[in-house]
């Protein structure tokens, strides 16, 4: 599947239930790093910090699993993982 940008990506990620919003205040210095870390540590699903106290949502891990990066690459065979 070829995507228009992020954010068709991120969609895909939402309707293959591999994304998590996460929608309450998170503090960019230190706190995001921690959720970010035992997340990742437990072979979550990708993290789209939506207020995070800028202007831009925050996402991380979107390739940090083999099923998500065989859906960035359009690879069919890797995505039934």
């Amino acid at each position: 599947m070829q995507y228009s940008g992020l954010s068709s990506f991120i969609d895909s990620l939402e309707k293959s239930e591999e994304l998590l919003r996460i929608k309450t205040y998170a503090d960019p210095v230190l706190e995001i790093t921690e959720i970010t870390d035992r997340v990742t540590k437990s072979g979550g699903k990708a993290l789209l910090f939506e207020n995070n106290g800028t202007a831009f949502p925050l996402l991380i891990n979107a390739y940090g699993s083999d099923k998500r990066m065989a859906m960035a690459i359009g690879n069919k065979i890797l995505k039934r993982l």
